[in-house]
């Protein structure tokens, strides 16, 4: 399984957005599959992202296991049909339920309350995490994160 980002401005340097899906090389069923959440094979901004790592990733695996009993430079990329998110904004969590959940039959049923607990799991163990609570001005950065977003929504 391999974690893509495509970059939505890739010429604008200021502007940071992107969209995550992810690419899995099933060498049971012998294809490469793609998930994502937002678009489908019919997306011409998808399909020319995915098929460039493909590509690739074929010329990869030659290289380096050019003597393998498994070769992919034949396996067909299929689009996965998946549950379509409801916003912008969710597709890294929909790619990581992916990562998690995908065994190359049943698509991971994500809804709203699944991203809703991601996000509270998330939350978790990035404020326990030890690391950064070490780090100077770790508190503060929290306080002025939850401050903005207060901010945002009144």
């Amino acid at each position: 399984m391999f974690p893509m980002f495509q970059e939505l401005a890739p010429h604008d340097r200021h502007d940071k957005c992107g969209h995550h899906y992810a690419v899995c090389l099933d060498l049971k069923n012998r294809r490469i599959e793609v998930l994502d959440s937002i678009r489908s094979e019919a997306d011409a901004d998808l399909t020319t992202h995915a098929e460039f790592f493909i590509k690739n990733l074929k010329e990869t695996w030659n290289r380096h296991y050019e003597h393998s009993k498994v070769q992919i430079r034949h396996f067909p990329t299929e689009y996965v049909a998946t549950v379509k998110q409801g916003n912008t904004t969710d597709c890294g969590f929909h790619a990581l339920e992916y990562f998690a959940k995908w065994e190359g039959r049943i698509v991971p049923a994500i809804t709203d309350a699944t991203v809703v607990e991601l996000r509270k799991i998330c939350t978790w163990n990035w404020l326990t995490n030890e690391d950064f609570n070490k780090r100077s001005g770790a508190r503060e950065f929290v306080e002025e994160a939850v401050k903005q977003v207060i901010k945002k929504y009144k």
